[in-house]
Formats: structure tokens, C-alpha cells, sequence
């Protein structure tokens, strides 16, 4: 009996330590519910944590774990943000052009940039935009007419899912904080599937590849594009590459098609890197090993076959800086 006594007091303290714990969290449970993607899993999870969430905050169970965040830092991890803000692009005044007969077309002239008054460009993206981002720090060095003034790579977001992670409310930060002359932009690598946050009432998506998916995502590549256009940025968009086997490739085709169309309405202000074709062999097939330009083979792929190794990220980076020594005035 007194074996049975004690089992039973230890499982009724393991249950009372579970509910406590989960009224400590409930707001962190609650944040992770709602951004399950739609299905009976998060209906019961929304479910469950409603009626947590109510007692945590009667109970002011609630505070410790917001006192914490706040010391943190971090006070707004529990706020799930799904709001993807339009640019507001100042208007263009045009004025009025004196036909004279010996008009010749004025040569434009690539603004030039130099240690003393840098290129200041900003890296950012998914994971993806780790080893290329690091490789261009390599090259810039410290110092030089390149400026990399912040290297934002985060696993799993993108522009699908601003209740992950917002990409478009931090935009606005980057452009009145940091102020870049470029942003080079890693995006895609986490969008391929059927699932959007923060699409407008009333709007229903199809399937990843469908014409209403496509349109809401050209929107959100217009978004972020036109607002680093409008605060004077070059934005440099790097495509997604080819992968291992054909799970990804699908999605990563259907995103690479969006964006270029999106940089293709922004002639002289955007651009677009193919990686697709960079890492594919001369059978346009995936391959781990590519030729330098030395004829050495040098490892390129990552073991999963789609994150890059850093011959692979310096590639990038020589691609990505070609495009800007074309636009800008480089030593």
C-alpha cells in the first residue's frame, strides 16, 4: 500500500508540475498553435491553449515569463505579426523636356563609391543566405569601398509566413537604421509549399505553383522590392539553386520564375543572380563537385544538397559583386 501511496504522489506531482509549467508558457504554447499551418492539429491546439491562456492571465501567471522576455529583449516573441505593409513610393514629378536639335542622349554615370565613402550593403534571407553572406564580408574585408552593414540570415523564414518571422515590418528598420545602398535578398528556400500567413480576408490560395499562389507571392516579392527601391537601394535578388533529387525543385522553379519576373519590371534598379544554372554540371544536371576556374574540383553542396558549402558561397559572392561593379563605381 505504501509503494502504491508513493507512486501515485509522484505521478500526482509530475501532473501538477506539467499544468503549472504549461500555465507559465501558455503564451508561448499559444503563439505555437497559431501558426500551425491550417488543419485538425492546430484546431486542437487552438483549442487547448485558449482556455490555458485565459487561466495563466487571470491567475497573473503570466508575468514572470514576460518579465523575462522583456529583460531579454525579446518581449515580442509571443506577438504573432502577419502583416505585410505596402511601400509607400513617393510620387515622381516629371517636368516638362526642351526638344533642341542637337539633343544627344546624356551618358549616365555610375555612382562611385570609396573607403572613404563606402557601398553600404545589407545580406539577408533564410539560411541560405549564410555562406554566400560571409563569403562577400570576406571580400569586402575592412576598410575597402564595400560596406557590408548587416548579414541577417534566419533559419525557416521567408516571405510566406510573417507569423514565423516578418520580414516585411522589418524592412522599414533596415532602410531607417541602416540605410543601404544595396540589398542583396536570399529568399524562397522556405516558401515552397501550399501554406501563406497574412494573405488578405476574403482571398483564398491554391496549391503551391497555382495562379492565386502566384499572384500572392509576386505581390509580396513587389512589396519588398518596391520599398528597398523607393528608399534608394539596388536590390540584388539570388535565385534558388538546383537540388539534390526532385523534392525541391518544383518550388524552387516556381520561385525563382516569380522573382525574375518581379526584377524584370524593375529595369536599372533590380537584378537577378541564377544559381540554378551556376551550380549544375555541363549536362545541366545537380552536382556536389564543380571546377574552379582553375579546372580544381571543390566541394559546392552541403550534405543535404541544398545548403551551399563556402567554394559555393564565393561563388555567389564573385557573381553577386559583378553585378555591382557593372551599376556602381568600384576601386
Amino acid at each position: 500500500m505504501r509503494a502504491t501511496g508513493t507512486a501515485l504522489h509522484a505521478v500526482l506531482l509530475l501532473v501538477a508540475a506539467f499544468v503549472l509549467g504549461s500555465l507559465l508558457n501558455a503564451h508561448g504554447l499559444r503563439r505555437t498553435a497559431l501558426v500551425q499551418p491550417p488543419g485538425v492539429r492546430r484546431d486542437v491546439a487552438l483549442a487547448l491553449t485558449r482556455p490555458l491562456v485565459q487561466v495563466s492571465d487571470a491567475l497573473y501567471l503570466d508575468r514572470p515569463r514576460g518579465e523575462l522576455k522583456s529583460a531579454l529583449g525579446r518581449s515580442d516573441d509571443d506577438r504573432v505579426d502577419t502583416t505585410i505593409a505596402l511601400p509607400v513610393v513617393p510620387p515622381v514629378r516629371r517636368l516638362p523636356h526642351r526638344v533642341v536639335a542637337h539633343d544627344r542622349p546624356a551618358v549616365k554615370r555610375r555612382p562611385s563609391f570609396t573607403s572613404a565613402h563606402p557601398l553600404r550593403v545589407w545580406v539577408a534571407g533564410d539560411s541560405l543566405a549564410e555562406v554566400p553572406g560571409e563569403a562577400l564580408e570576406r571580400k569586402a574585408g575592412t576598410g575597402g569601398a564595400l560596406d557590408i552593414v548587416g548579414l541577417e540570415s534566419r533559419l525557416d523564414t521567408g516571405l510566406t509566413r510573417p507569423d514565423l518571422y516578418n520580414w516585411f515590418t522589418r524592412l522599414p528598420h533596415v532602410v531607417s537604421e541602416l540605410k543601404p545602398r544595396v540589398a542583396v535578398l536570399f529568399f524562397g528556400a522556405d516558401d515552397e509549399h501550399d501554406y501563406m500567413s497574412g494573405v488578405p480576408a476574403g482571398h483564398t490560395l491554391g496549391p503551391l505553383g497555382s495562379a492565386t499562389w502566384d499572384a500572392e507571392y509576386r505581390r509580396r516579392v513587389d512589396t519588398v522590392t518596391e520599398e528597398l527601391v523607393a528608399s534608394g537601394a539596388y536590390v540584388v535578388w539570388v535565385g534558388l539553386p538546383i537540388t539534390r533529387g526532385g523534392g525541391y525543385r518544383f518550388g524552387f522553379r516556381t520561385v525563382n520564375h516569380i522573382v525574375k519576373a518581379a526584377v524584370a519590371a524593375e529595369p536599372g534598379k533590380a537584378t537577378f543572380v541564377d544559381t540554378w544554372r551556376l551550380f549544375a554540371d555541363t549536362r545541366g544536371e545537380y552536382a556536389d563537385y564543380l571546377p574552379n576556374t582553375h579546372g580544381r574540383l571543390l566541394l559546392m553542396r552541403a550534405p543535404d544538397g541544398v545548403h551551399y558549402e563556402s567554394a559555393a558561397g564565393d561563388l555567389i559572392a564573385a557573381r553577386v559583386l559583378a553585378r555591382l561593379h557593372a551599376v556602381f563605381d568600384l576601386p
